[in-house]
């Protein structure tokens, strides 16, 4: 494919509403193969040669694009469906694969650098497995791409000429932030509000083991969302963000938000899990103290929060209003700060709503920004409160109760989850408040964690 060719396929995909398909997988894996072997000769330019200099970042732009329109198709536990509801799912799966191995088969691919958005489509993809498996893949490709990353950032260094590429793969990190943060939370989401459903029988063993697994995964991910809002920040005041993607440029005036986002969840998360993960005597990630480690995490979130609300302006200068999904994202992040370190102070940019402007943090923001929440509407039905508002991990539970206890009452936790069941995910599944009931009855009766309170 020429560069005329490569450009309009990119175009077809990013504007006019293409979808992949079996030709498109095979036209790109054909001429991956072709550049090897025309191009990658000994002795080995440092440099890739005429035409291939010019089709290299096109054809990097088109693997990120069909990539990504692959994992629109991929549902959700695809592997658990049955073989008709799953097929869709399985060839957007595969063709994924093998995006992500012409991606990984480029050559020079530091000058192909939105290639790197296939191997952010493959973690996903196998996040969406919903398997154990899956996960354990999705969190191998994070940090392949993540290592693939620095390397072509190594490789450009700060040679003449190199600049627009560590642009475009400063821009691309903010995706595999955003990639990386929100498999983190995937997990989470599953282990923490489905023990009662998918783990049942588990142990007190087996709590333990996924609290240790989750806390790395998502302290990881928290450190990455945090660097990838700093690159955002740094790409603004240098470069500008735009309105449109196009070859030359990816980050969109939104940018901010997604990862934003993510980055925040996964900071709630962890500290969420800090109690539980001090009682089971581990080492703080990052800090000296635990102590430490709970006041950087709550730096984290307020960080991504002000990302997230920062004002964005149209091409014509006017202000763009936030998105639903953005407001709603914005409540539920602040009502999960609200009920994990009651009386925290944060402040409202220009809120969109009056139950952001309650400060600090206290019982009149929880029942504002929960009333906001169960009254507006998403999809068609209510919005929920986020993985605090739905958990049935027994150990999770009493980790929030510890927490809340370093500010406020701690216990109170658990009125608040009966009083607002309806926020929580799955709470329209049949036997679900009879499941959700006998897991925060389980976590009352154990005793409290073992973690010192300030």
């Amino acid at each position: 494919m020429d560069t005329a060719r490569l450009l309009e396929l990119c175009e077809d995909f990013r504007h006019r509403g293409r979808d992949v398909d079996d030709d498109v997988v095979t036209w790109i894996g054909r001429d991956v193969e072709r550049y090897k072997a025309a191009y990658y000769v000994e002795p080995v330019p440092e440099l890739p040669p005429a035409p291939l200099a010019e089709l290299l970042p096109l054809m990097g732009w088109l693997i990120y694009e069909a990539s990504w329109n692959a994992v629109q198709q991929v549902q959700a536990a695809f592997e658990a469906m049955d073989e008709q509801e799953r097929e869709q799912s399985a060839r957007a799966y595969g063709y994924i694969r093998r995006l992500a191995d012409a991606a990984r088969g480029l050559v020079w691919p530091e000058f192909a650098p939105r290639a790197l958005g296939a191997i952010r489509s493959q973690a996903l993809a196998e996040s969406k497995r919903d398997t154990e498996a899956g996960y354990d893949a999705a969190y191998i490709v994070h940090q392949e791409a993540r290592d693939r990353y620095r390397s072509y950032c190594g490789t450009h260094g700060d040679l003449a000429g190199r600049e627009d590429f560590l642009l475009a793969l400063d821009e691309v990190l903010l995706q595999l932030a955003l990639a990386e943060t929100g498999t983190a939370c995937r997990t989470a989401e599953r282990v923490i509000c489905r023990w009662s459903e998918d783990f049942a029988g588990a142990g007190t063993d087996d709590e333990e083991r996924w609290v240790q697994r989750m806390y790395k995964q998502l302290f990881e991910a928290v450190e990455i969302g945090r660097r990838a809002l700093d690159t955002a920040r740094t790409i603004k005041d240098k470069h500008g963000l735009v309105h449109v993607v196009t070859l030359r440029r990816l980050a969109l005036v939104t940018g901010y938000r997604n990862p934003g986002i993510m980055t925040a969840r996964a900071a709630l998360l962890a500290l969420a899990l800090c109690p539980a993960m001090e009682h089971l005597q581990r080492m703080p990630a990052a800090a000296a103290t635990w102590e430490g480690e709970r006041a950087l995490l709550i730096e984290q979130v307020t960080h991504a929060y002000n990302a997230i609300q920062e004002p964005v302006s149209n091409a014509d200068g006017t202000p763009m209003p936030m998105k639903r999904d953005h407001q709603r994202a914005l409540v539920q992040l602040r009502l999960n700060l609200a009920l994990l370190v009651p009386g925290h102070s944060l402040p409202s940019q220009d809120p969109f709503d009056p139950c952001l402007t309650p400060d600090p943090l206290d019982d009149e923001a929880v029942t504002g920004l929960s009333s906001w929440l169960l009254q507006h509407e998403s999809g068609g039905g209510p919005n929920h409160g986020n993985i605090i508002g739905a958990a049935t991990l027994p150990l999770f539970n009493q980790s929030v109760v510890a927490l809340r206890s370093f500010t406020g009452n701690g216990p109170a936790y658990y009125p608040w989850r009966r009083r607002w069941y309806k926020l929580g995910r799955y709470s329209e599944q049949s036997g679900r408040e009879a499941r959700v009931e006998a897991a925060l009855r389980v976590s009352e009766a154990r005793p409290s964690l073992g973690v010192r309170t300030e």
